[in-house]
């Protein structure tokens, strides 16, 4: 009997080729009955490697490489388990070694049921572990005669020959060295056929066949999957103590009465019958204490908001039985799944959450969940590509062509670009056939965003745990832990949650009003008119263009229709968009396919919006039990077939016995499909939009609070929608201007954090080095480390030293010599006379789009801004487009682009601007013909068209264009009696300028419609003798 034990798998990270489930099959395919993994120190892979072996029939034998310090040598071993005690131990050993133990002395207690085995070296009969081993020999092993028993080890990491590239290569990015710095040839084992393995060690060591064979005969390993939940209060049993805290909750709610009593009896039944008492007690020690330090913790999330034990608990904020939420959603007899309670933290408070987790619950008792970065296709091609010397700029275009959702076949298959590119050199093909073979393979671990598990036993009686900084870290992934049968809970850090905790601080601190978030009225009328109108910038799931868009379509004018509108705006769901918004404005008739389901569905007019609603009409319509509908639903929204069809049976059986007819029942199943496989989670979506609603009740009512959060919290992208709401921006001086953005009334300070590309000690030196005198006694004090163009161009160009100079262009240009006058002549410069070089200096335009770059918002005077004063027609601001709208804007043209279409016309795209925003307009063929000599990157346009969406974006669809002049041609006439002759006399003198006539009787203004003149003396002289007066102005 042969088993390949010393294999090293792609869980020995960069150090082997054999991925476990290639090597399950091909070891079956090879002949081999048993098969082994040892990789080094680490037991990453030992899950699935177990559940991998069972299900293709192959006994695993379970082991691990590691070095250990014994008596003052460093002695290489390997670990065998023999059972599944053995398993358990060699999880310990693994977990010792993982979190820093190196002493032989701290594994020796752990080896029950392990077989201790020593590669043979010269010196090994002098070893003494004080325990019984093996000597392990390899193919190469010379004759011995020693006084331990031998086993046959070989080491295995790679399937074939031609893998060596593979190796040499991944080991080269390990290492961080070039190729020719590594050797790994001696390094490969090649993964042998049993016959030709087992021929090895006959000819050489039969002993250590026969040895092996009687060593593993009975070894097996039992994965336990029972939930094991960890126990809340060891001293009192949980359910009392349950059902003791839930009834108090809704007293002190004011809800102790029979409707809420019956509700709360059946879920604490429930909830004991499925062994679920200590969970929901856990959880709720865990918010008790976020909430004991003052964490905003949210309204809860997911299908628990349905749950009114979770509501008494204060573990959630939404009241199910007010709101019509279902508990079978989350938990039903019918259907055993873990309870997911997932709890979110204000996310600078993730990490003194885990630690109170570590503390409460025990450091071996509690661990973050691993995970495993891979090699993506973009990382395989830069980490390999680097390793032949290709340059960074080259590295970025080929990589640029890989899609994000693209594997390295399908960007090669379909990206004609990509192929040629790694067709154009031999390297790039060579370098490219390696990268194919290690994506996917396991880098690097990193942590689980939100994952931690907890046990009430030591965790490594299940799994094996390795150091983390603040909590161990499992080295099994979520999957394996929760096969492991242990409780994994999410802990999330949302950054909204950090903005409404710290919006309310800020309130208290500012204006002395001690705000309870959770006490906020979600039916405030001016915080829906908010919602209405689409200012919902800054706004937890309503900030993105499409979820305005449909704000603003929709209108809310309630609670509800926010719900509805945030579960709407998601793949499947809006497609119905168009419908929802014409049956509740009224435009179409609300229709349900039985008058029996009319108060389900009416709600959400109609339409099938929720997976509840798919739950309460199997119920309504068919006599089912919630639990057994929530299975319905999961088979739907899973398209599981084979249940689905046994389910339909059964559901139109229940609808036949309720009088509904055949086809009907049909129908109505069909419809609850459709719906099922997009429904939203009602529960999760009325959680996170009370969460939306808190944080724009802010923003309605303490708008300077909301934005100076946003400002100092998120990013500077809240500035323009600062201003769009009335705020204005204070002038920027270098002896003024505060380190973060703050807020005064309606006038925004902004910062120098807010600036681009300033370092934060550069800016701290500013702050305490100030006030300066002018420029020069700036640059004198600065220290040279500082004096760079780089990072005082920033400050020129939003107009810091503006105080002391205007002309911008000026300081920037004088700034070398003023830099190398300063190195000269040291403090005397400042008291010398500095001869300015004179320039002119950058335009209003050129100033606004600087400080955009630096600062994200133009502060300057753009012309833009100036025409839209006084505009000729009345305008839309881009922000303020919606789809189907025929609009005029005034806008600069950024780009345009040229293309020819199929008939060989030209057509055009213009990206364009209108200070603020950005969209693209169409220009078609004929109107390119027309107007392609009128258009110039730069120069600003009256642009109207119809608005469309086209790949989740805004675009126009141009019908007329018009140049924008700041400068108009008056007329003043007593009446409308020469109206003919100036009309005829205008047209001689066609031009960019707009023509405004005044009548003086009718005192009455108008704009000349299709007339625009040249700016020319004579057209003035025709018209002196009929007219009273004109100007250019």
């Amino acid at each position: 009997m042969i088993a390949q034990l010393d294999t090293k798998t792609v869980y020995s990270f960069m150090e082997s080729m054999v991925s476990i489930k290639r090597y399950v099959s091909l070891g079956k395919e090879y002949g081999y009955s048993s098969l082994g993994i040892m990789d080094e120190d680490n037991l990453y892979g030992a899950y699935y490697f177990i559940k991998e072996c069972q299900k293709q029939g192959i006994q695993p034998l379970l082991g691990l490489e590691m070095t250990v310090h014994h008596k003052d040598e460093w002695i290489n071993l390997r670990f065998l388990a023999l059972s599944n005690r053995g398993y358990q131990n060699l999880m310990k050993l693994s977990s010792l070694k993982m979190t820093g133990k190196k002493e032989w002395t701290d594994f020796s207690p752990y080896l029950e049921d392990i077989c201790v085995i020593v590669p043979y070296y010269p010196e090994i009969d002098f070893l003494d572990l004080g325990h019984d081993y093996y000597i392990g020999v390899y193919p190469d092993t010379p004759q011995l005669n020693v006084s331990h028993p031998i086993l046959p080890l070989y080491r295995v990491n790679s399937f074939e020959s031609e893998d060596i590239e593979a190796l040499q290569m991944l080991k080269a990015i390990k290492e961080n060295v070039t190729l020719r710095e590594v050797d790994v040839q001696s390094q490969q084992g090649l993964f042998l056929p049993a016959e030709r393995l087992e021929q090895v060690f006959l000819e050489k060591f039969p002993i250590a066949l026969d040895n092996l064979a009687r060593l593993v005969k009975d070894t097996s390993y039992e994965i336990d999957s029972s939930l094991k939940l960890p126990r809340f209060n060891p001293e009192r049993p949980a359910v009392e103590e349950l059902r003791e805290r839930a009834i108090k909750g809704l007293e002190q709610k004011g809800l102790w009465n029979q409707v809420y009593q019956v509700r709360l009896e059946e879920e604490l039944s429930v909830i004991h019958d499925m062994g679920f008492d200590d969970y929901f007690l856990v959880v709720w020690d865990l918010l008790r204490f976020g909430r004991s330090q003052g964490y905003y913790m949210g309204m809860g999330r997911g299908s628990a908001v349905g749950s009114l034990v979770a509501y008494a608990l204060d573990i959630t904020g939404i009241d199910p039985v007010a709101k019509n939420l279902i508990f079978e959603r989350f938990l039903n007899r019918e259907r055993y799944t873990m309870p997911d309670i997932d709890i979110d933290i204000p996310d600078i408070y993730r990490p003194e959450f885990i630690r109170y987790v570590r503390d409460r619950y025990g450091s071996i008792h509690a661990a973050q969940i691993v995970t495993y970065s891979t090699f993506g296709a973009k990382q395989a091609i830069r980490d390999i590509f680097k390793r032949y010397g290709v340059p960074e700029y080259e590295l970025t275009a080929i990589t640029k062509k890989i899609g994000s959702k693209d594997t390295l076949t399908t960007a090669y298959e379909g990206n004609l670009g990509f192929r040629q590119l790694i067709q154009s050199k031999i390297e790039y093909q060579k370098a490219f056939s390696i990268a194919k073979k290690i994506e996917g393979y396991p880098r690097q671990t990193s942590i689980h965003a939100a994952g931690v598990v907890i046990s009430d036993k030591n965790l490594t009686d299940y799994i094996p745990l390795k150091y983390g900084e603040d909590m161990l870290i499992t080295q099994y992934d979520a999957h394996g832990v929760e096969g492991n049968g242990l409780l994994k809970m999410d802990f999330l850090g949302l950054r909204n949650l950090t903005f409404a905790q710290k919006m309310q601080e800020l309130l208290y601190e500012t204006q002395g009003i001690s705000l309870r978030i959770e006490d906020i009225d979600l039916e405030d009328k001016a915080t829906l008119a908010l919602f209405a109108a689409g200012k919902t910038k800054g706004i937890f799931q309503f900030e993105q263009p499409g979820a305005i868009r449909l704000l603003k379509r929709v209108k809310p004018q309630n609670f509800e229709e926010v719900v509805a509108t945030t579960s709407l705006n998601r793949p499947g769901a809006s497609d119905y968009i168009d419908n929802f918004v014409a049956r509740k404005h009224g435009k179409e008739k609300v229709t349900v396919l039985d008058p029996v389901l009319e108060d389900i569905l009416a709600p959400t007019y109609g339409i099938m919006l929720y997976q509840e609603q798919v739950m309460q009409v199997a119920q309504r319509y068919a006599g089912f039990s919630l639990g057994k509908a929530d299975i319905l639903r999961r088979a739907m929204g899973k398209k599981n077939a084979t249940e689905m069809h046994q389910m339909q049976d059964s559901f139109i059986q229940g609808a036949l016995e309720k009088g509904h007819g055949q086809e009907q029942a049909q129908e109505v199943f069909a419809v609850m499909e459709k719906f099922a496989g997009y429904g939203f989670n009602r529960s999760h979506a009325y959680a996170y939009a009370a969460l939306a609603f808190q944080l724009a009740y802010f923003k309605t009512h303490y708008p300077a609070v909301f934005y100076q959060v946003m400002l100092n919290y998120s990013s500077n992208d809240y500035i323009v929608d600062a201003l769009e709401m009335g705020f204005k921006i204070a002038p920027l001086s270098i002896n003024t201007v505060p380190y973060q953005d703050k807020l005064a009334d309606t006038t925004i300070h902004l910062g120098l954090k807010t600036i681009k590309g300033i370092p934060r000690d550069f800016a701290y030196w500013i702050l305490d080095n100030r006030p300066f005198k002018n420029v020069e006694d700036f640059i004198t004090r600065l220290p040279q480390n500082y004096q760079k163009l780089s990072l005082l161009t920033p400050l020129v160009e939003i107009g810091l030293f503006d105080s002391f100079e205007k002309n911008r262009k000026k300081i920037l240009d004088n700034l070398p010599t003023l830099f190398v006058f300063v190195e000269e002549l040291g403090s005397l410069f400042a008291d010398s006379s500095y001869s300015w070089t004179q320039t002119e200096d950058y335009t209003e335009a050129e100033k606004f789009q600087k400080e955009q770059e630096w600062l994200g918002v133009g502060l300057s005077q753009h012309p833009l801004l100036v025409l839209a004063k006084n505009a000729l027609y009345p305008i839309t601001c881009l922000t303020e487009l919606s789809e189907g709208q025929v609009a005029t804007v005034l806008v600069e043209i950024q780009s345009i682009r040229v293309i020819r279409t199929k008939n060989g016309e030209n057509m055009a795209f213009l990206k364009v601007s209108d200070s603020k925003t950005k969209i693209e307009v169409t220009v078609f063929a004929n109107q390119y013909r027309q107007l392609k000599d009128d258009l110039h990157e730069g120069k600003f346009y009256y642009v109207n068209g119809k608005v469309q969406e086209r790949d989740g974006r805004l675009q126009l669809i141009l019908n007329d264009l018009k140049e924008a002049v700041s400068e108009r041609f008056w007329i003043q006439v007593e009446n409308h009696d020469h109206d003919q002759e100036i009309y005829e006399i205008l047209s001689q003198y066609k031009g960019k300028i707009p023509v405004v006539i005044r009548y003086q009787k009718e005192q009455q203004t108008i704009l000349a419609s299709g007339y625009s003149v040249a700016k020319d003396l004579a057209l003035q002289e025709s018209l002196k003798e009929i007219v009273m007066k004109t100007i250019y102005r």
